[in-house]
């Protein structure tokens, strides 16, 4: 496409000190060295990486040890957003020379890509597993929005807005959205919100605002619609989330990691379809 720019977004890596599997069943290292090695390797590469939240399992520094050289095998410049998983003051410190920060206490970020502003926001509570934006984000973000009002914007968190029907999770979302929605009330030019926290791919509308949801690379939350349903994970087809960015759109890709069968030809060497 014209004019046109790519976004691959990380989400959900659960990294353990020492690279230990996660939940006793997944290994969440090697299943980022897979995504990183996958970014890597497309074509077109990416122009950024975002990652939306839960790095670490626990938000330790000695977890961010084991996250930081990885990240820095990305050919694509970075920038991060916390999770609930994560711990902002040590996401910061141990992440210091991957990535910046646009806020002195919070893991907020402003980021010029192509024709877009694209705006990280912390939504996380140290300690708790739901999302929150605090009066001074708020605050924060309306100033931002103010500024770029000549510009289409991207958010990025890690919690979403809206339940999406998996009840453990939903428990889980941004808990003030109605906040949220009345900042964005004033800005038409917020062309769409992603988030991660979910381990699995969703798409909604959100008050007629796009809502992308990206898959985990490693585990997914098992898709289970039943209210009652326990909380647990599934194995799934490992995948991230690609995102091309032109003036007049924002278009969304799965991409998967692992190799399937294929590609197979439509048409034969005389142009005629293969029948």
């Amino acid at each position: 496409m014209e004019n046109a720019m790519l976004i691959a977004q990380l989400t959900d890596l659960h990294i353990r000190e020492g690279g230990q599997p996660a939940y006793r069943q997944v290994d969440t290292l090697a299943c980022l060295r897979a995504a990183v090695n996958h970014i890597n390797g497309l074509i077109p590469r990416p122009d950024l990486v975002v990652i939306t939240g839960d790095l670490g399992d626990y938000g330790t520094p000695e977890e961010y040890a084991v996250v930081l050289p990885e990240l820095n095998r990305l050919l694509p410049p970075v920038q991060v957003i916390p999770g609930n998983h994560d711990h902002r003051g040590c996401l910061r410190e141990s992440l210091a020379t991957l990535t910046t920060f646009d806020h002195p206490h919070y893991c907020h970020f402003i980021r010029e890509c192509g024709a877009y502003v694209l705006i990280g926001l912390d939504t996380s509570v140290i300690g708790e597993p739901h999302g929150y934006l605090t009066e001074e984000t708020l605050r924060w973000l309306d100033d931002v929005l103010k500024s770029n009002t000549d510009r289409p914007v991207l958010l990025f968190m890690h919690h979403p807005p809206l339940a999406v029907g998996l009840h453990h999770m939903d428990i889980q979302k941004l808990q003030n959205d109605d906040q949220l929605h009345e900042v964005l009330l004033g800005y038409k030019h917020v062309k769409g919100i992603v988030t991660g926290h979910l381990h699995r791919p969703v798409f909604a509308l959100w008050h007629d605002i796009p809502v992308w949801v990206g898959p985990s690379h490693s585990h997914a939350v098992t898709l289970d619609l039943d209210p009652r349903a326990p909380s647990s994970f599934s194995l799934e087809p490992e995948a991230i989330q690609l995102l091309t960015l032109t003036p007049d759109s924002v278009v969304s890709h799965l991409s998967y990691i692992h190799a399937s069968e294929g590609p197979f030809p439509f048409f034969d060497e005389h142009h005629q379809l293969i029948c």
